[in-house]
C-alpha cells in the first residue's frame, strides 16, 4: 500500500512542478506582452531582469487569468 501512495505523491509533485514551470513561463511572457501593449519601458525592464522577473511572472499569470490589477495600471501606465 505504501508503494501506491509513493507513486501517487510522486506523480502529483511532478504535475505540480510542471504547472509551476508553466506558470512562470506563460506568466513571464504575458507580463512582457503587457509591457509592450502599455508602452511601459520600466515594466519591460522589470520583466527581463532575472531577480524581478521571478516576481513579475506570477503577476502576469494572475493578469492573464483574472485581468490586470489596478495597481499595475496605476504604477506603470497612468
Amino acid at each position: 500500500m505504501s508503494g501506491v501512495l509513493k507513486f501517487i505523491s510522486g506523480g502529483l509533485s511532478t504535475l505540480f512542478g510542471f504547472a509551476l514551470m508553466a506558470t512562470f513561463g506563460i506568466g513571464g511572457l504575458y507580463w512582457l506582452w503587457m509591457a509592450i501593449q502599455f508602452g511601459s519601458f520600466w515594466m519591460f525592464v522589470l520583466g527581463v531582469f532575472p531577480l524581478t522577473a521571478m516576481l513579475c511572472a506570477p503577476i502576469g499569470m494572475w493578469s492573464l487569468l483574472f485581468g490586470v490589477p489596478h495597481w499595475i495600471l496605476n504604477l506603470f501606465v497612468l
